[in-house]
């Protein structure tokens, strides 16, 4: 399975338009795309007034177009500049079936498995909505418990996706409120991976015993600088671009391009790895050998 993941992609502007080609081209290249997942800020701006909004066009339907895109679903999260009005014309688009079809957005937080794999979901993904009031925060902690704990055959990989990053290196930083509410929930599901946006930049960021941080909202908004590197930063670049992600039973690899399609930065995640990502999600080089473990 692979998926492609970018964020505060709807400007409408030129970046967004250049990165849309170079997902294009790098699916092509690859010859392998199953899905997109946006991760919010879909619609900058004037708010969506209607499912028939012309911005539906310039920032969605006309921007991702091609070979691969054309034919693939795009899950989407809502972001804080989808507030306080075009969440409502997000769902609707998706619950009504829209225009393409692709856009998927059933509610404003939601949960679906992906792939199987010897009777076992290959992926089961829970997209979340950081951007509503605090006050439902509790109630997408739940969803995610109810999501990862439900009877039957596990997953093989979990993966969440959410506007707002738990951990980040850039200017917007840390949430206190996420810190210590949802990454204990991520930690007891055994999230593999937290797919988020809201700083304009490309980030993978590594600690003992968390999920991978994989920041990729650089879709097509003005580009924000990143701060002093830690140890915890794996790969920082404040370059348009987005993250990839390549799944099967054995293995995951994840791989950061820029807006031309260029390969910046690729890891990989046997199944097996008795560790979590930091110790198991280790760089290639480019002839696309592992690296040795920093365990």
């Amino acid at each position: 399975m692979s998926m492609i993941a970018v964020g505060d992609q709807g400007s409408g502007d030129l970046q967004q338009w250049r990165v849309g080609r170079a997902m294009e081209r790098v699916a092509a290249n690859e010859g392998r795309l199953n899905m997109v997942v946006f991760l919010g800020d879909n619609f900058y701006g004037k708010s969506l007034a209607s499912t028939h909004d012309s911005s539906w066009q310039t920032r969605f339907e006309r921007v991702y177009w091609g070979h691969w895109l054309s034919h693939v679903p795009f899950y989407a999260v809502l972001g804080n500049h989808d507030y306080p009005v075009s969440q409502k014309y997000e769902i609707k688009y998706g619950q009504q079936h829209k225009g393409s079809g692709r856009w998927q957005m059933p509610m404003s937080f939601y949960a679906k498995d992906f792939g199987e794999v010897n009777g076992r979901p290959l992926v089961r993904m829970v997209f979340l909505d950081t951007s509503a009031p605090r006050e439902s925060l509790q109630q997408q902690i739940d969803f995610i418990d109810q999501a990862f704990q439900a009877p039957g055959p596990a997953p093989v990989w979990r993966i969440a996706a959410s506007h707002h990053p738990v951990r980040n290196q850039g200017q917007h930083g840390e949430e206190s409120d996420l810190v210590a509410r949802l990454l204990p929930a991520l930690q007891r599901n055994n999230v593999d991976l937290l797919l988020s946006g809201h700083d304009h930049n490309q980030q993978l960021l590594l600690r003992a015993g968390e999920p991978a941080w994989v920041i990729s909202g650089a879709g097509g908004q003005k580009l924000y600088t990143l701060n002093t590197p830690t140890p915890d930063s794996a790969f920082t670049a404040s370059r348009a671009g987005f993250a990839k992600l390549d799944l099967n039973a054995e293995q995951l690899r994840l791989a950061y391009y820029n807006d031309q399609g260029d390969l910046e930065t690729s890891y990989r995640w046997a199944r097996d790895c008795q560790w979590m990502a930091k110790g198991c999600l280790r760089p290639e080089d480019s002839q696309g050998t592992l690296a040795q473990s920093a365990q």
